[in-house]
């Protein structure tokens, strides 16, 4: 598509953080995409505060860094004909660090070229009357343009008074390389048995919320239990900070984890590793030779996983939950989705699709076909390019 009013730049504005980030991920997938049709990018970084050192130092690095930022938004003041992208975090650091770029591209660009990009679901959780909801309602006044992932986002924006017009929902994509239908319906057509196990796979950031010790606890159980063998793997980091009170820090959630697999590895049936992180071609790998891929999420702030999308690019059946937004991009046809997540719900839904191939190979095709149809990166960046010149035509500084 065509960038037709295309006349300035795009100012990126996000935060950046060592950690895994879906939010991070989906930005800078914007900003390659769009350079790579021609458009002007700039980005615009923003700190996050990071404890190491002492809580002191970790502050005084963290207020140096934010000034610093701050400092690079004074470009927006020659932007009078490009765009403010900004990428918002819910939470009153994400507001304390957005509001200065935020009234600079709302008086420079204008508030008709600015874009507030919305992912994560704290919001729907804030009453009326909290100080995150009156803050939130400040800063969406100063864009043109709020995009969110799906229809539960957007009715609570019309319901803090944001205008219909201003609301877009524009659902996520992935930068992985989708694979051909020919490669998916190859994978599963393959017999499956003691020579050839059903390969399940559940990636991403390790949070108690994002169901890594149902997954670890579904495999134990079926390791117990006769039926076609698996070979599993767990991929990811343990991540620092996670509020689940299930496990004390990161060690204890590490040794659990690898009392777990021991466990399951002593069975005949079941085979489970760990892979503490995998990215670029490691992690299109698991992608493509994994069967099932399980994401049994109770994130209280879920929004719209790229995992699924990616694991729908790679002709992977999947198992999932209604967490989120995760309805807008999956549904009974094209995955499994929990009633509930606990172990037993999830072994349930496990056991039907390695005893099934049939319907494995079903759900993996329909998944992949509705990746195609809707949700490849060249449709998101259309719909990207298409909102900015929307915001383009109409006069800088209303």
């Amino acid at each position: 598509m065509a960038s037709s009013l295309n006349s300035g730049p795009v100012y990126f504005c996000f935060a950046v953080s060592t950690g895994i980030s879906g939010q991070i991920a989906a930005t800078e997938m914007v900003i390659r995409g769009l350079r790579g049709r021609g458009w002007t990018c700039r980005v615009l970084s923003q700190p996050v505060l990071d404890r190491e050192g002492g809580r002191v130092l970790a502050r005084f690095r963290y207020g140096a860094r934010l000034l610093a930022a701050w400092m690079r938004s004074l470009s927006l003041l020659r932007a009078r004909r490009g765009w403010l992208y900004l990428n918002l975090g819910q939470t009153r650091s994400a507001f304390f660090r957005a509001t200065f770029p935020l009234l600079l591209g709302s008086l420079c660009p204008g508030r008709a070229r600015t874009v507030i990009s919305l992912h994560g679901n704290l919001f729907l959780r804030w009453p009326d009357t909290s100080l995150e909801t009156r803050w939130f309602r400040f800063l969406l006044g100063r864009a043109g343009r709020v995009t969110v992932l799906g229809e539960g986002q957007r009715a609570r924006l019309l319901a803090l008074g944001v205008p219909d017009s201003c609301v877009t929902i524009l659902l996520n994509s992935c930068a992985l390389e989708p694979a051909s239908v020919n490669f998916v319906r190859a994978k599963h057509s393959e017999p499956h048995g003691n020579d050839r196990p059903v390969r399940c796979l559940h990636l991403g950031g390790l949070y108690c919320s994002k169901g890594f010790p149902e997954y670890l606890g579904a495999l134990l159980q079926m390791s117990t239990e006769p039926g076609i063998a698996v070979n599993a793997v767990l991929c990811g980091p343990l991540i620092e900070g996670d509020s689940s009170d299930r496990f004390n820090d990161t060690q204890s959630a590490e040794r659990w984890i690898e009392g777990t697999m021991e466990q399951i590895n002593r069975s005949a049936r079941v085979r489970v590793r760990w892979i503490k992180g995998a990215y670029g071609a490691e992690k299109e790998a698991l992608f493509r030779e994994a069967d099932l891929f399980i994401l049994p999420t109770h994130y209280a702030i879920e929004a719209q996983p790229l995992v699924l999308l990616e694991a729908m690019a790679s002709g992977c059946a999947i198992i999932t939950t209604r967490a989120g937004e995760i309805p807008a991009i999956l549904d009974e046809q094209t995955a499994v989705l929990l009633p509930e997540v606990s172990i037993r719900a999830l072994v349930t839904a496990v056991d039907m699709l390695v005893e099934n191939g049939a319907l494995r190979r079903d759900l993996a095709i329909a998944a992949h076909a509705r990746f195609m149809k809707c949700y490849q990166v060249e449709r998101h960046l259309d719909s990207w390019e298409a909102l900015l010149n929307d915001m383009g035509a109409i006069p800088a500084g209303v």
